[in-house]
Protein backbone atom coordinates (compact mmCIF):
# COMPACT_ATOMS: atom_id res chain seq x y z
CA UNK A 1 0.00 0.00 0.00
CA UNK A 2 2.80 2.28 1.23
CA UNK A 3 4.51 1.57 -2.26
CA UNK A 4 1.52 2.29 -4.28
CA UNK A 5 1.33 6.02 -2.55
CA UNK A 6 4.66 6.67 -3.32
CA UNK A 7 4.63 5.58 -6.87
CA UNK A 8 1.53 7.68 -7.44
CA UNK A 9 3.22 10.85 -5.66
CA UNK A 10 6.05 10.13 -8.14
CA UNK A 11 4.09 9.89 -11.47
CA UNK A 12 1.87 12.81 -10.43
CA UNK A 13 4.37 15.31 -11.34
CA UNK A 14 5.22 13.82 -13.97
CA UNK A 15 1.96 13.26 -15.47
CA UNK A 16 1.11 16.76 -15.07
CA UNK A 17 4.49 17.87 -16.55
CA UNK A 18 3.54 15.38 -19.78
CA UNK A 19 0.04 17.24 -20.19
CA UNK A 20 1.59 20.43 -20.05
CA UNK A 21 4.14 20.04 -22.40
CA UNK A 22 1.25 18.69 -24.65
CA UNK A 23 -0.40 21.87 -23.50
CA UNK A 24 2.71 24.66 -24.64
CA UNK A 25 2.94 22.29 -27.79
CA UNK A 26 -1.01 23.02 -28.90
CA UNK A 27 -0.34 26.87 -28.16
CA UNK A 28 2.30 26.72 -30.11
CA UNK A 29 0.53 25.52 -32.81
CA UNK A 30 -2.08 28.21 -32.59
CA UNK A 31 0.52 30.98 -32.34
CA UNK A 32 1.71 29.09 -35.70
CA UNK A 33 -1.69 29.03 -37.44
CA UNK A 34 -3.74 32.27 -36.07
CA UNK A 35 -0.68 34.75 -34.83
CA UNK A 36 -0.19 38.12 -36.12
CA UNK A 37 3.31 37.13 -37.73
CA UNK A 38 1.54 35.45 -40.93
CA UNK A 39 1.67 39.00 -42.57
CA UNK A 40 -1.32 41.33 -43.16
CA UNK A 41 -2.87 40.04 -46.76
CA UNK A 42 -5.64 38.83 -44.31
CA UNK A 43 -7.61 42.35 -43.41
CA UNK A 44 -8.17 41.57 -40.07
CA UNK A 45 -4.35 40.93 -39.34
CA UNK A 46 -3.98 44.16 -41.49
CA UNK A 47 -6.47 46.18 -39.24
CA UNK A 48 -4.63 45.23 -35.92
CA UNK A 49 -1.40 46.35 -37.04
CA UNK A 50 -2.46 49.31 -38.63
CA UNK A 51 -3.45 50.12 -34.80
CA UNK A 52 0.05 49.36 -33.67
CA UNK A 53 1.18 51.44 -36.05
CA UNK A 54 -0.79 54.68 -35.79
CA UNK A 55 -0.53 54.59 -32.26
CA UNK A 56 2.75 55.33 -32.48
CA UNK A 57 1.95 58.49 -34.14
CA UNK A 58 -0.51 59.59 -31.69
CA UNK A 59 1.92 59.07 -28.55
CA UNK A 60 4.43 61.23 -31.18
CA UNK A 61 1.21 63.70 -31.08
CA UNK A 62 0.50 63.35 -27.26
CA UNK A 63 4.31 64.37 -25.70
CA UNK A 64 4.79 67.67 -24.42
CA UNK A 65 8.06 67.97 -26.16
CA UNK A 66 8.54 66.50 -29.65
CA UNK A 67 11.37 65.83 -31.27
CA UNK A 68 12.49 67.56 -34.23
CA UNK A 69 11.10 64.64 -37.34
CA UNK A 70 9.98 62.25 -35.27
CA UNK A 71 7.05 59.91 -36.13
CA UNK A 72 7.45 59.95 -39.98
CA UNK A 73 9.15 56.42 -40.25
CA UNK A 74 5.85 55.38 -38.34
CA UNK A 75 4.27 57.18 -40.38
CA UNK A 76 6.01 55.95 -43.77
CA UNK A 77 4.98 52.27 -42.59
CA UNK A 78 1.04 53.57 -41.70
CA UNK A 79 1.34 54.39 -45.51
CA UNK A 80 2.68 51.16 -47.05
CA UNK A 81 -0.33 49.17 -44.92
CA UNK A 82 -3.02 51.57 -45.97
CA UNK A 83 -2.03 50.91 -49.65
CA UNK A 84 -1.29 47.10 -48.95
CA UNK A 85 -4.01 44.35 -49.82
CA UNK A 86 -7.37 43.53 -50.45
CA UNK A 87 -9.59 45.57 -47.96
CA UNK A 88 -11.91 44.12 -45.97
CA UNK A 89 -15.32 43.23 -47.79
CA UNK A 90 -17.10 46.20 -46.32
CA UNK A 91 -13.86 48.57 -46.80
CA UNK A 92 -11.66 49.72 -45.04
CA UNK A 93 -11.07 48.21 -41.38
CA UNK A 94 -12.11 50.00 -37.95
CA UNK A 95 -8.44 50.86 -37.28
CA UNK A 96 -7.32 51.20 -41.14
CA UNK A 97 -10.42 54.53 -41.16
CA UNK A 98 -8.69 55.43 -37.76
CA UNK A 99 -4.93 55.39 -39.23
CA UNK A 100 -6.38 57.92 -41.70
CA UNK A 101 -7.53 60.41 -39.44
CA UNK A 102 -4.15 60.05 -37.35
CA UNK A 103 -2.14 60.12 -40.28
CA UNK A 104 -3.94 63.61 -41.64
CA UNK A 105 -3.38 65.35 -37.98
CA UNK A 106 0.14 63.96 -37.48
CA UNK A 107 0.92 65.68 -41.08
CA UNK A 108 -0.94 68.51 -40.53
CA UNK A 109 1.50 68.79 -37.39
CA UNK A 110 4.43 67.46 -37.74
CA UNK A 111 7.79 69.01 -39.22
CA UNK A 112 10.15 67.84 -41.87
CA UNK A 113 9.23 64.39 -43.16
CA UNK A 114 10.72 65.25 -46.73
CA UNK A 115 10.03 62.77 -49.50
CA UNK A 116 7.80 60.95 -46.90
CA UNK A 117 6.03 63.87 -45.71
CA UNK A 118 5.18 64.24 -49.69
CA UNK A 119 4.02 61.08 -50.50
CA UNK A 120 1.64 61.12 -47.58
CA UNK A 121 0.17 64.50 -48.55
CA UNK A 122 -0.58 62.99 -52.39
CA UNK A 123 -1.63 59.96 -50.66
CA UNK A 124 -4.30 61.77 -48.50
CA UNK A 125 -5.35 63.63 -50.89
CA UNK A 126 -6.68 60.35 -53.15
CA UNK A 127 -8.32 59.18 -50.15
CA UNK A 128 -12.02 60.48 -48.80
CA UNK A 129 -13.26 57.62 -46.38
CA UNK A 130 -12.08 58.96 -42.57
CA UNK A 131 -12.77 58.79 -38.90
CA UNK A 132 -14.12 61.25 -36.60
CA UNK A 133 -11.79 59.13 -34.06
CA UNK A 134 -8.49 58.81 -33.26
CA UNK A 135 -5.34 61.22 -32.61
CA UNK A 136 -5.09 63.24 -29.33
CA UNK A 137 -7.03 65.29 -27.18
CA UNK A 138 -6.83 68.30 -24.81
CA UNK A 139 -7.73 67.71 -21.16
CA UNK A 140 -7.32 69.54 -17.73
CA UNK A 141 -6.52 67.51 -14.88
CA UNK A 142 -10.16 67.79 -13.30
CA UNK A 143 -11.39 66.25 -16.40
CA UNK A 144 -9.11 63.47 -15.32
CA UNK A 145 -10.02 63.49 -11.94
CA UNK A 146 -13.80 63.72 -12.28
CA UNK A 147 -14.69 59.70 -12.63
CA UNK A 148 -12.53 59.47 -8.71
CA UNK A 149 -14.88 57.50 -6.47
CA UNK A 150 -15.80 59.11 -3.23
CA UNK A 151 -15.40 55.36 -1.08
CA UNK A 152 -13.75 53.49 -3.85
CA UNK A 153 -13.52 50.74 -0.87
CA UNK A 154 -17.49 50.48 -0.70
CA UNK A 155 -17.11 50.27 -4.77
CA UNK A 156 -14.43 47.75 -4.39
CA UNK A 157 -15.19 45.75 -1.58
CA UNK A 158 -18.66 45.22 -2.14
CA UNK A 159 -18.00 43.42 -5.28
CA UNK A 160 -17.90 39.31 -4.66
CA UNK A 161 -18.09 36.53 -6.80
CA UNK A 162 -22.03 35.27 -6.77
CA UNK A 163 -22.75 31.95 -7.61
CA UNK A 164 -26.51 32.35 -6.23
CA UNK A 165 -28.31 33.95 -9.49
CA UNK A 166 -32.00 34.97 -9.59
CA UNK A 167 -33.83 33.30 -13.06
CA UNK A 168 -33.96 36.93 -14.43
CA UNK A 169 -32.45 37.20 -17.95
CA UNK A 170 -29.50 39.54 -18.32
CA UNK A 171 -31.02 42.64 -20.86
CA UNK A 172 -28.63 42.80 -23.73
CA UNK A 173 -28.66 46.66 -23.53
CA UNK A 174 -27.03 46.61 -19.98
CA UNK A 175 -24.66 43.59 -21.08
CA UNK A 176 -23.50 45.95 -23.89
CA UNK A 177 -23.20 49.10 -21.76
CA UNK A 178 -20.97 46.86 -19.42
CA UNK A 179 -18.90 45.60 -22.88
CA UNK A 180 -18.83 49.40 -23.89
CA UNK A 181 -16.96 50.54 -20.43
CA UNK A 182 -14.88 47.79 -20.19
CA UNK A 183 -13.53 48.71 -23.45
CA UNK A 184 -11.52 51.31 -21.63
CA UNK A 185 -9.00 48.66 -20.28
CA UNK A 186 -4.95 49.36 -21.87
CA UNK A 187 -3.86 46.72 -24.33
CA UNK A 188 -0.82 46.78 -25.83
CA UNK A 189 -0.64 49.33 -28.55
CA UNK A 190 -4.06 49.87 -28.13
CA UNK A 191 -4.99 46.48 -30.48
CA UNK A 192 -7.94 45.86 -28.25
CA UNK A 193 -7.87 42.37 -29.52
CA UNK A 194 -10.91 41.00 -27.04
CA UNK A 195 -14.05 39.18 -28.16
CA UNK A 196 -16.79 38.06 -26.13
CA UNK A 197 -19.30 35.44 -27.04
CA UNK A 198 -22.63 35.71 -25.12
CA UNK A 199 -25.19 32.79 -24.73
CA UNK A 200 -28.38 33.00 -22.59
CA UNK A 201 -30.11 29.64 -23.56
CA UNK A 202 -30.51 26.84 -21.27
CA UNK A 203 -29.00 24.17 -23.90
CA UNK A 204 -25.93 26.26 -25.05
CA UNK A 205 -24.88 27.55 -21.34
CA UNK A 206 -24.72 23.76 -20.51
CA UNK A 207 -23.32 22.54 -23.09
CA UNK A 208 -20.34 25.02 -22.40
CA UNK A 209 -20.28 24.47 -18.70
CA UNK A 210 -19.98 20.96 -19.02
CA UNK A 211 -16.20 21.16 -20.00
CA UNK A 212 -15.79 23.60 -17.44
CA UNK A 213 -14.33 22.54 -14.23
CA UNK A 214 -15.91 24.46 -11.58
CA UNK A 215 -19.52 25.38 -11.55
CA UNK A 216 -21.07 21.97 -10.48
CA UNK A 217 -23.57 23.18 -7.67
CA UNK A 218 -24.60 26.71 -9.91
CA UNK A 219 -23.77 26.17 -13.05
CA UNK A 220 -27.32 24.73 -14.07
CA UNK A 221 -28.93 27.95 -12.61
CA UNK A 222 -26.60 30.64 -14.48
CA UNK A 223 -28.89 32.50 -16.25
CA UNK A 224 -25.77 33.92 -18.74
CA UNK A 225 -22.71 32.75 -19.82
CA UNK A 226 -20.00 34.93 -21.14
CA UNK A 227 -16.59 33.41 -23.34
CA UNK A 228 -14.03 35.92 -23.17
CA UNK A 229 -11.45 35.29 -25.61
CA UNK A 230 -8.26 37.28 -27.14
CA UNK A 231 -7.27 37.22 -30.96
CA UNK A 232 -4.34 36.00 -31.89
CA UNK A 233 -4.63 37.40 -34.82
CA UNK A 234 -3.38 40.83 -33.43
CA UNK A 235 -0.18 39.52 -32.22
CA UNK A 236 2.90 39.56 -34.61
CA UNK A 237 6.27 39.46 -32.79
CA UNK A 238 7.57 36.56 -30.65
CA UNK A 239 7.70 38.59 -27.17
CA UNK A 240 4.16 38.79 -28.02
CA UNK A 241 3.21 35.05 -27.68
CA UNK A 242 1.51 35.62 -24.06
CA UNK A 243 0.33 39.23 -24.45
CA UNK A 244 -3.36 37.45 -25.40
CA UNK A 245 -3.76 36.32 -21.98
CA UNK A 246 -2.43 39.26 -20.46
CA UNK A 247 -4.91 41.62 -22.58
CA UNK A 248 -7.38 39.21 -22.27
CA UNK A 249 -7.14 39.24 -18.09
CA UNK A 250 -6.88 42.90 -18.14
CA UNK A 251 -10.18 43.13 -20.22
CA UNK A 252 -12.63 40.37 -18.33
CA UNK A 253 -11.03 42.11 -14.74
CA UNK A 254 -12.86 45.09 -16.45
CA UNK A 255 -15.91 43.72 -16.95
CA UNK A 256 -16.15 42.23 -14.47
CA UNK A 257 -15.95 45.33 -12.58
CA UNK A 258 -18.23 47.24 -15.00
CA UNK A 259 -20.86 44.68 -14.33
CA UNK A 260 -20.70 45.34 -10.62
CA UNK A 261 -21.25 49.39 -11.03
CA UNK A 262 -24.24 48.41 -13.33
CA UNK A 263 -25.85 45.96 -10.25
CA UNK A 264 -24.97 42.75 -12.31
CA UNK A 265 -22.78 40.27 -10.58
CA UNK A 266 -20.98 37.76 -11.73
CA UNK A 267 -18.33 34.73 -10.97
CA UNK A 268 -15.37 33.93 -13.30
CA UNK A 269 -14.84 30.53 -14.55
CA UNK A 270 -11.57 29.66 -15.30
CA UNK A 271 -10.80 27.68 -18.39
CA UNK A 272 -7.64 26.54 -17.08
CA UNK A 273 -7.95 23.67 -19.64
CA UNK A 274 -6.04 20.99 -21.84
CA UNK A 275 -6.20 21.06 -26.04
CA UNK A 276 -8.11 18.13 -25.96
CA UNK A 277 -10.68 19.94 -23.92
CA UNK A 278 -10.23 23.37 -25.80
CA UNK A 279 -10.82 21.64 -29.19
CA UNK A 280 -14.40 19.71 -27.59
CA UNK A 281 -15.36 23.49 -26.18
CA UNK A 282 -14.83 24.47 -30.03
CA UNK A 283 -16.78 21.65 -30.85
CA UNK A 284 -19.78 22.55 -29.30
CA UNK A 285 -19.52 26.33 -28.92
CA UNK A 286 -19.03 28.36 -32.59
CA UNK A 287 -15.78 30.43 -31.79
CA UNK A 288 -13.44 31.93 -34.30
CA UNK A 289 -10.40 29.62 -34.36
CA UNK A 290 -8.23 32.57 -33.87
CA UNK A 291 -9.75 33.62 -30.77
CA UNK A 292 -8.08 32.09 -27.57
CA UNK A 293 -10.30 31.44 -24.95
CA UNK A 294 -9.08 33.63 -21.91
CA UNK A 295 -11.88 32.79 -19.43
CA UNK A 296 -15.37 32.33 -18.66
CA UNK A 297 -17.86 34.34 -16.64
CA UNK A 298 -21.48 33.95 -14.83
CA UNK A 299 -23.33 36.91 -15.47
CA UNK A 300 -27.07 37.76 -13.51
CA UNK A 301 -28.72 39.47 -10.70
CA UNK A 302 -27.82 38.23 -7.97
CA UNK A 303 -30.53 36.67 -5.48
CA UNK A 304 -32.20 38.76 -2.65
CA UNK A 305 -30.29 36.37 0.05
CA UNK A 306 -27.29 34.23 -0.52
CA UNK A 307 -23.96 33.36 0.89
CA UNK A 308 -20.56 34.50 -0.96
CA UNK A 309 -17.01 32.72 -0.39
CA UNK A 310 -15.55 34.93 2.32
CA UNK A 311 -12.06 35.16 0.32
CA UNK A 312 -9.27 36.86 2.78
CA UNK A 313 -7.15 38.69 1.14
CA UNK A 314 -3.39 38.62 1.78
CA UNK A 315 -1.80 41.62 4.27
CA UNK A 316 -0.70 44.27 1.36
CA UNK A 317 3.02 43.98 2.31
CA UNK A 318 2.99 40.20 1.65
CA UNK A 319 2.72 41.70 -2.04
CA UNK A 320 4.28 44.82 -2.14
CA UNK A 321 8.41 45.61 -1.99
CA UNK A 322 9.56 49.21 -2.42
CA UNK A 323 12.58 48.23 -4.22
CA UNK A 324 14.64 51.41 -3.37
CA UNK A 325 14.35 50.24 0.73
CA UNK A 326 17.03 47.43 -0.26
CA UNK A 327 19.20 49.85 -3.13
Amino acid sequence: MMLGSRLKRFIRPLHNLLWAFNGFAYDFSRYVRYGGWRGHADHRRRDYKAVKTYHQLEKSLSFRERRAGSGWEAADNLLRLLGRGEPAPAGLGYHETVGLKVLRDFAASADGGGETARRVEAFLQQVRQQSAEGGVIELGVDELLAGRLDDPEQFFFSRHSVRDFRPAAVPRELLQRAIRLAMRTPSVCNRQAWHVYQMDSRASIDRALALQNGNRGFGHEVPCLLIITADLRAFDTHGERFQHWVDGGMFAMSLALALHSLGLASCFLNWSRGARDDRRLRRVVALDDAHTVITMMAVGYASEKLKVCYSARRPVDSILTFLDDHA
